[in-house]
């Protein structure tokens, strides 16, 4: 899925089923266990059920990082599922728009290195 604009293809962002676990994981490890630095933990469970090695384990956290939390913090505040779903629309909205910004001030800096 992607939307234009200005004639650019900007790929709308899909939270993979990883992130939605470590997410969903990252959110009860602070409500319910009252963990501040539940990374470890993320790690290792990851590791652990999606059987990859800890290195790519820890890898994807760090890639992930934001996203993570970003969709943890979510779990926490949304009280139903339309509340939830209507934040990770929200996210992805944020998500295209930063992308878009970046992307035209790449543009702008290019422009002005041809000149």
């Amino acid at each position: 899925m992607s939307e234009e604009f200005g004639g650019r293809d900007i790929p709308v962002k899909e939270y993979e089923e990883r992130t939605l676990n470590a997410a969903r994981l990252y959110s009860l490890l602070r409500q319910e266990c009252g963990i501040e630095d539940p990374w470890h933990i993320i790690v290792l469970a990851t590791c652990a059920f999606e059987q990859i090695h800890l290195k790519d384990g820890w890898e994807f956290a760090l890639t992930n990082r934001r996203d993570i939390e970003d969709v943890g913090q979510l779990f926490e505040r949304s009280n139903n599922p339309q509340e939830f779903r209507e934040g990770l629309i929200e996210l992805k909205e944020k998500d295209l728009l930063e992308r878009l910004e970046r992307l035209e001030a790449e543009e702008r800096l290019s422009e002005d290195d041809s000149v």
